[in-house]
């Protein structure tokens, strides 16, 4: 199956511009901190190949993608978040790894790379919304071709991609798990009313939200106004009916923590076990 995929951006809806003002300074050392050196992560290597599909910006916020995800009963998805581009195999790779020790080796796995290497973080953030409708396409055309299962997981701002992926998802496609690991967003989002609620709500079955209190990168930029950090706090509400708030801060030291941590691992795999 070939093709060209692509949609286009909107603005965020539900988060405040004057927090996106107030939080430009410790973006510049959260970015600081990101950028500084490679991605740290839990020692959790996959024996499973990773393959890598790569999203490019054609215009301002189309993304384009000549790949197809694969058809298989057990499919893998995992998207990077900011300056994660070169290492989002290996990430993949961690993930899978504390999967596969608790039991759980999917058909197939997927990483999927896009362009937010981008001084600007705004723009990475904003991004984010196209390459979820890009990926919710993906998914659409491989559940047709006869996928069963999709389990969908992403890291930092990938965490908001794998959000808007379900929300962009059209009615009677369903993504059989959700693992969003130190979202890089407000707790609101996912509550009634909020950008992600209803989305997250009809198109999975299950959605694990993972945050841990040590992860002061995400809670440096959001959750301002008496609000949580989502990756930070998890939210302050119980979201929709599928959706669970799950607290790893005994295990995750920080914001790269989540990728091979077991904690997660085990989770996560007993979730798709019972599914």
């Amino acid at each position: 199956m070939g093709g060209m995929w692509n949609n286009t951006k909107t603005n965020e809806r539900g988060e405040s511009s004057r927090r996106r003002v107030g939080r430009r300074t410790v973006l510049r050392g959260m970015g600081a901190a990101i950028v500084a050196g490679p991605v740290t992560m839990a020692q959790s290597t996959a024996a499973q190949a990773v393959t890598t599909i790569r999203f490019t910006e054609q215009s301002d916020g189309v993304f384009v993608t000549d790949g197809t995800l694969p058809v298989a009963q057990e499919l893998f998805v995992f998207v990077h978040g900011w300056y994660g581009d070169d290492s989002v195999a290996s990430q993949a790779e961690s993930i899978l790894g504390s999967l596969e020790t608790a039991g759980y080796t999917p058909d197939e796995s997927i990483a999927i790379e896009w362009p937010a290497s981008n001084w600007w973080y705004f723009d990475a953030e904003a991004d984010t919304e196209g390459v979820g409708a890009t990926l919710a396409s993906l998914i659409e055309a491989s559940i047709d071709d006869g996928t069963t299962n999709v389990r969908l997981t992403g890291h930092s701002l990938g965490g908001r991609v794998v959000y808007w992926t379900a929300d962009k998802l059209s009615a009677g496609y369903t993504i059989s798990t959700i693992g969003a690991m130190g979202t890089a967003a407000n707790g609101s989002t996912v509550c009634s009313g909020g950008v992600w609620h209803e989305g997250i709500g009809a198109s999975a079955q299950t959605v694990r939200n993972y945050h841990s209190h040590n992860d002061s990168t995400v809670g440096s930029a959001y959750g301002w106004f008496g609000e949580p950090a989502l990756g930070t706090e998890g939210a302050d509400c119980a979201g929709p009916s599928n959706y669970a708030d799950i607290d790893v801060t005994d295990t995750v030291g920080s914001h790269t923590e989540y990728l091979g941590d077991d904690q997660v691992g085990n989770d996560l795999a007993s979730v798709i076990d019972a599914s």
